[in-house]
């Protein structure tokens, strides 16, 4: 038997026996502390960067539980906690396939903040999404040992995992979890092809504090505006190839929203990306900038999706068409995401990031006005 098949099947009997055995009241809205040691099952990269080995880790994980004072917003997705995640991940036997070296990716270290999102509940066994973001550190980069799925050592973090809890008694849970990890520069470093790792682990969780009782809140007006409209700027750079240069951009868009509910509005408007340098054939290795390379000044194009808004903070993403793009490879359409904080109702911070397919363009820092 593989040891991916042994690791399953334990933890199916694992589950088999926790499910039958107990059937009690887990904390309902007390803040929990959670330990999960992991152990990757996959490690896999882009452009054909096959990779092999073993990762072993763990997170220490802090769950706020909103249930304990009710907001809109949180009690209309079923959010419930808002997570601060420390993940640690020994990568030294990770090596890739066409040319393994022993320890070419080192150990990461992650703070990333996250949702719990329960899906169903069973006989008080809850399965739950468990999405996050926030920054990883990588021990080594292209700029220690050539490494090209690692571009610098400080990177983006993407997290999406799902979680069986088992309540054991008021105050103690233990879960299965499966996640995937990924994380990337979006392209402030290149080479910068990523790295996913995909993690099985076993966990317990132990509250810290009293449930108590809560009210139902009645939820006031909603006042947020039905009709807006967005215009926003933003400033980034790509690295340049094998290099601590950078291209800067500078990102404009303008766009219409609907707001849906309390979380949800539907946006379409107009990407304009104003490049500082274009591609210049004679100058191929300084300029080259894969499918982001340009030969003009502009590229515009149109683009339409949601924000999820959770309180002042929302989570954007848009797929768009090029309405113009003077590109050196066939590219036709790309999207964005990123993230928003409303200052008050007129004037947001913004982050936001440009890809093509799974290729990250830059990520662009500024503000976004809106009426």
């Amino acid at each position: 038997m593989s040891n991916l098949s042994k690791t399953t099947h334990q933890l199916v009997l694992f589950l088999g026996v926790m499910i039958s055995t107990f059937v009690v009241n887990a904390q309902q809205n007390s803040h929990t502390l959670e330990f999960n040691l992991q152990k990757a099952i996959s490690s896999f990269s882009a452009n054909q960067n096959k990779l092999q080995g073993d990762a072993y880790g763990g997170e220490l994980i802090f769950h706020y539980n909103v249930n304990r004072k009710e907001r809109r917003w949180s009690s209309d997705l079923g959010i419930k906690s808002i997570d601060v995640i420390f993940n640690y991940k020994r990568m030294n036997d990770i090596t890739r396939v066409a040319d393994p070296m022993k320890g070419e990716f080192g150990d990461s270290y992650g703070l990333l903040g996250g949702l719990t999102f329960p899906l169903v509940n069973i006989n008080k066994v809850e399965l739950e999404f468990t999405p996050g973001f926030g920054v990883l550190y990588a021990g080594e980069s292209w700029y220690t040992n050539e490494n090209p799925v690692v571009g610098s050592k400080l990177n983006f973090g993407l997290k999406a995992g799902l979680k069986l809890n088992v309540p054991i008694n008021e105050k103690t849970s233990v879960a299965a979890n499966l996640d995937v990890l990924h994380y990337s520069n979006g392209g402030t470093r290149v080479p910068n092809n990523g790295l996913n790792v995909v993690s099985v682990g076993l966990s317990v969780a132990r509250a810290l504090n009293d449930n108590v009782e809560v009210e139902k809140t009645t939820f006031e007006k909603e006042t947020y505006r039905k009709h807006s409209f967005d215009f926003g700027v933003n400033v980034g750079r790509r690295g340049v190839y094998q290099s601590r240069d950078g291209l800067w951009r500078t990102g404009l868009y303008g766009g219409y929203n609907y707001r849906l509910k309390s979380y949800l509005s539907l946006g379409a408007g107009i990407d304009a990306v104003y490049y500082h340098t274009v591609y210049d054939p004679s100058r191929n290795l300084e300029t080259y900038q894969s499918k982001a390379s340009s030969f003009d000044r502009w590229r515009v194009g149109a683009a339409i999706g949601p924000d999820l808004w959770l309180g002042n903070f929302a989570f954007m993403a848009k797929y768009g068409y090029y309405i113009h793009y003077n590109s050196l490879l066939p590219v036709k359409v790309y999207w964005t995401a990123g993230g928003k904080y409303k200052l008050n109702n007129w004037l947001a911070l913004q982050s936001k990031i440009y890809i093509h397919q799974t290729e990250a363009d830059f990520v662009g820092f500024g503000i976004l006005l809106t009426r």
